[in-house]
């Protein structure tokens, strides 16, 4: 392969010429027909000058043309080219004054060529550019937009300047430096004038590396507008406005789409106070760099090993010093900027501004100082400068204190044409994805396979019948049309003798065999599977009485239906749907019953194979049990159903890292980053993998975009909440409370046991037992979810709770941690929980435990005020799924000494008691959980265990509010243990008609619960209905009922009734 960059050192200089083709709307001193001629000049060389022509009807044809020669040597010649523009100067030529031998002139204006087009594989181009006028000139004040003078100019080479191959493995960095905000008080706007400068090095091709330097920084009190020009980084442009790069701008983004130590919350106030009111320098100046393949290697490197990059700060008075001997007085500040986003894939541009320290009077030029860039097309970063260490002891600066005390930074602007790194195209994601998980084609339904075999067998009877038919007509047609066919047994049969007759001699019989052959070997393979010979003649002749059982019966089915028989009503489809039966699987893997929820799992795939969310659920049903290769074969089952399906995809990629196969991980997690370019959650769990193995850059660059998008979704919420909220309430007209409403609410407020105490922990809450207690309400799920819950009972207060539940307990009293007074309501947005806690929660939901401790430590990170209550519960319910116990109950502790209200820590305490069998403990906690208004994060199990603990009370008041409970559960997902629930307890509480319509209930969700059948044995011996009790107690055995006391109490009710069971 031929290497560019030695094909561009070989090459000679090439000529770069330059055309000025004429001038238009010049205006002259002293006259409309100026005599001017064109001065042009590059990198400080002087091109040389046109000929001196007046202008004629508002045009000048100058037709001047000079050159200069590109050279390929070093990184100066195309370097160069790209950021210094040739300068145009026009010239006016006054008339000789008397006494005077020298010509008068008069600069009429400057503009400036940008050459970078050559640099872009272009050899030639024309513009029209506009001749910016002098400060203070006539042509400045008589300037207007119509009017304003102009020169066309071309420029061409003949060959371009790079190879189609150089292009590509070329680079343009462009650099700005904006402004340096919040400069200490002590820079008077006032007094002697100072140079304010920025230098910085950057890798070149040579071992060396080549300086950038920024100069002319001016001292500024106003406000920067929004939208302002780049500067040319030359400093011999005369005019103002031909200082600016023709379309290049300077635009102030938000401070959410930085990225840096500035861009938090905390620090936008300051940011917009510093930007707005205080004194900045201002620079604007915008360096192009052109970077050779080897620099760029460099530069790579370079990112790899220190990601921060020194920029340096300098202020030179203008004026040499007053003493004689003095130094020019120089002030040196350093900060660091992040280049990271030009090493991560597909980054493009990075601006920063991050605060600036003074040196140390000795310095150490070497410290590592890293810069922060994200893998962004728009990427601005807040920049902050640190303090160097020295290696050696160093006398402190205290001048460069005050610095740090103004918190002064810097806004600098880092921008490539084409990414250091390049990032994967999504058509690379997807085929790597099919490589590994190969597409499965969705298909129409079609019958198939024994069903398909079925239909072709029916297909020919219908065949052979008609040929049948027609030949009986052809023999019998006449005499049945003139009614002459005798409907007597014996002519039937001689009929019947005649036409088998007739087909046997014909050879049609033979004929309709050979048709029927074909369908009949189809059903033997596709339907009996038999596609071998058989070991003895006995079995032969078996499968043989079997398989013409079968085609008879076909066969009749098929004539009844070509006789237009109504054939049977089809058999009714499930009425359970498929979000019913994962609430049903979900449930059972609750009661540690894996292989009911294996069940309903396999059947929710049984219905539609080609659902991902249904091989998902699966996959996590596996990851449940911490079977690995199975969770990893429905993962794949859904990629394969669904290439794009992101939860899949995550899922597959961190069952792949398990595994140590990083390179697949890293495909999975690239493709659901690229599929949802959007989602908080991919990019989280990506900085999550890079993190683990080792890629800094590109994990902080994907928690950058995670928070960049939670905070543009936080805004979005935001908005909406508000534009609900603002609107008029008045169309809420409350439903007035009837008589017998207002007579319950004085009932229920007459019993002790039912009186909420309104303590701070207590206000406003409810429980589900306001229930009716006597039948079994069918109330709209719309209205159940407005209803307001009352309390079983008196609650504790929550830190009595909590002392009494936790047994581990530190010996030192932990101090309080003190209450912040609530911020005023901003209108910036906040992100209401952290990307870390998202991604944990979700981690948790699908037992992807080894992530989900990576995202909490996270968190954990980023607790400088303080740990929050839902990290603790979250903690908590790691634990738990790691079935440590002990840990679990310190962090839930720690969560309760935070904030005693949060439902999900009463839930999680309730579920530790229930593990450990402290029933009593476990229904406390339970009924806490209940009292909020806000819903804990399990409410069907947390109604399913306070509901069974009630039960085992076996006390009247318990089955009452075991029933209320239940009922809660129902109304809100019903399933056949809440409807169980419902039955147990009226049938204890003797309510037998609400008891059977519960079970009834229950059984229609699941026949197959062996204690529905044997409570509806209990309530059939009760109301005396013998066969209907023989055949429930029947299927309670057949089911294996394992409840020994409930199988007891069926037959000692048995024996005292004296029929239910058929062995008596």
């Amino acid at each position: 392969m031929e290497n560019p960059v030695g094909e561009l050192k070989e090459r000679s200089p090439v000529p770069v010429q330059i055309t000025v083709l004429r001038a238009r709307n010049l205006k002259g001193s002293k006259g409309e027909s100026p005599v001017t001629y064109v001065h042009a000049e590059y990198n400080n060389f002087q091109l040389g000058d046109s000929g001196k022509l007046q202008m004629t009807e508002n045009e000048i044809e100058y037709n001047f043309t000079t050159s200069f020669d590109c050279t390929f040597d070093g990184i100066q010649g195309l370097d160069n080219l790209v950021h210094k523009p040739v300068i145009l100067t026009v010239i006016e030529v006054l008339p000789k004054e008397k006494k005077k031998k020298d010509e008068k002139v008069i600069i009429l204006g400057q503009t400036t060529v940008d050459l970078l087009p050559l640099a872009q594989g272009e050899c030639a181009f024309t513009k029209t550019m506009t001749l910016h006028p002098l400060a203070g000139t006539v042509s400045e004040q008589t300037a207007s937009e119509e009017t304003k003078s102009q020169l066309d100019i071309a420029v061409s080479i003949p060959e371009p300047l790079l190879s189609e191959a150089q292009l590509e493995e070329s680079n343009l960095l462009r650099i700005t430096t904006e402004c340096a905000y919040s400069v200490p008080d002590v820079w008077a706007l006032t007094g002697p004038q100072f140079n304010y400068m920025v230098s910085l090095h950057l890798p070149a091709a040579t071992s060396k590396e080549f300086r950038v330097l920024f100069t002319n920084g001016t001292l500024k009190g106003e406000k920067e507008p929004s939208v302002r020009p780049k500067r040319w980084p030359v400093s011999n442009i005369t005019a103002i406005g031909a200082q600016n790069i023709p379309d290049s701008f300077v635009e102030i983004s938000p401070f959410e789409d930085e990225d840096g130590e500035l861009n938090r919350k905390e620090d936008w106030a300051f940011r917009t106070e510093a930007e707005s009111d205080k004194k900045h320098i201002t620079w604007n100046i915008e360096r192009r760099c052109f970077m050779e393949p080897e620099a760029l290697r460099r530069l790579q490197k370079y990112i790899a090993e220190s990601m921060y990059i020194p920029v340096e700060i300098k202020r030179v008075p203008l004026a040499p010093p007053a003493k004689a001997g003095g130094k020019a007085s120089k002030i040196e500040k350093t900060r660091r900027k992040n280049r990271e986003a030009s090493g991560v894939p597909g980054g493009l541009k990075g601006a920063a501004s991050h605060p600036k320290n003074a040196f140390n009077k000795i310095r150490d030029d070497k410290a590592p100082k890293e810069v922060y860039k994200k893998n962004s097309v728009n990427l601005k970063s807040i920049m902050t400068d640190h303090v160097l260490e020295p290696e050696v002891p160093s006398v402190a600066n205290v001048e460069g204190e005050q610095y740090v005390e103004a918190r002064s930074y810097i806004v600098l602007e880092f921008t490539l044409s084409k990414p250091l790194v390049q990032k994967r195209l999504r058509e690379e994601l997807v085929q790597r994805v099919a490589e590994i998980i190969p597409p499965r084609p969705l298909f129409p339904r079609r019958t198939g396979g024994a069903d398909r075999a079925v239909a072709d067998y029916h297909n020919q009877i219908i065949s052979v019948a008609k040929i049948i038919m027609d030949e009986y007509l052809e023999m019998f047609g006449q005499k049945l049309t003139e009614g002459k066919l005798s409907q007597e047994y014996q002519d039937q049969e001689e009929r019947k003798h005649k036409l088998i007759f007739e087909l046997n001699t014909s050879g049609k019989y033979f004929a309709f065999k050979e048709q029927l052959k074909h369908a009949v070997v189809k059903i033997v393979r596709e339907k009996y599977l038999r596609t071998v010979a058989f070991e003895n003649r006995e079995q032969l002749q078996t499968f043989l009485n079997k398989l013409y059982i079968y085609l008879v019966d076909q066969m009749h089915c098929c004539l009844h239906k070509m006789l237009h028989v109504d054939p049977p009503d089809p058999i009714p489809e499930s009425f359970l749907s498929s979000v019913q039966l994962k609430h049903f699987a979900k449930e059972a893997e609750m009661n540690k019953d894996f292989e009911l929820a294996s069940k309903y799992h396999q059947e929710r795939l049984a219905r539609d194979r080609n659902n991902a969310d249904h091989w998902f659920d699966y996959g996590t049903f596996y990851l449940m049990l911490k079977d690995h290769s199975k969770a990893e074969e429905c993962f794949h089952e859904a990629v394969a159903v669904n290439q794009e399906h992101i939860s899949s995809l995550i899922l597959c990629g961190i069952l792949a890292c398990m595994n140590e196969c990083f390179e697949d991980a890293d495909s999975f997690f690239e493709s659901a980053r690229c599929f949802e370019p959007n989602s908080v959650l991919a990019w989280t769990i990506q900085g999550l993998f890079y993190e683990s193995q080792d890629h800094p850059i590109l994990s902080e660059m994907a928690f950058a975009e995670a928070k960049k998008l939670q905070t543009a979704t936080e805004t979005v919420k935001k908005s909406l909440d508000e534009v609900i909220i603002d609107k008029p309430r008045e169309t809420e007209v409350p439903e007035p409370e009837s008589e017998n409403d207002i007579k319950d609410q004085q009932a229920a407020t007459d019993e002790p046991e039912t009186v909420i105490q309104e303590t701070p922990s207590t206000h406003s809450v409810a429980t589900p037992v306001g229930i009716s207690a006597d039948v079994i309400p069918k109330v709209p799920s719309s209205i159940t979810g407005k209803k307001r819950r009352s309390s079983v009972k008196e609650i504790p207060k929550a830190f009595e709770v909590i002392e009494s539940a936790i047994a581990v307990q530190p010996e030192e009293p932990v101090p309080a941690l003190p209450v912040p007074e609530p911020p005023p309501r901003e209108t910036i947005p906040v992100c209401t929980r952290s990307i870390y806690m998202e991604a944990a929660k979700f981690l948790l939901d699908v037992y992807a435990l080894q992530f989900a401790t990576r995202a909490l430590a996270h968190e954990m990170l980023l607790g400088e005020n303080g740990l929050s209550c839902e990290y603790h519960v979250i903690l908590a319910r790691l634990y738990m799924l790691q079935e440590e116990f002990a840990k679990a109950e310190e962090s839930l502790a720690e969560a309760g000494r935070i904030d005693h209200q949060n439902p999900d820590l009463w839930a999680l305490l309730g579920h530790l008691s229930y593990i450990k069998e402290n029933y009593n403990k476990a229904k406390e906690y339970y009924e806490r959980a209940l009292c909020y208004v806000n819903d804990a994060l399990d409410m069907h199990s947390i109604c399913l265990r306070l509901g069974s603990i009630y039960l085992q009370e076996e006390k009247i008041q318990s089955y009452k509010l075991a029933k209320s409970t239940y009922l809660f559960a129902s109304q809100k997902a019903p399933s056949c243990l809440s409807w169980l629930g419902v039955g147990i307890a009226c049938y204890r509480l003797n309510e037998l008609t609400n008891a059977e319509d519960a079970l009834c209930e229950a059984n229609i969700l699941c026949n197959m619960n062996a204690e529905v059948w044997g409570y509806l044995t209990l309530v059939c011996l009760k109301t005396g209905r013998k066969l209907e009790a023989e055949q429930t107690y029947k299927y309670a055995v057949k089911l294996n009922l394992q409840n020994t006391k409930l199988l007891d109490e069926i037959n000692q009710l048995q024996e005292t009734l004296g029929f239910g069971n058929p062995s008596l």
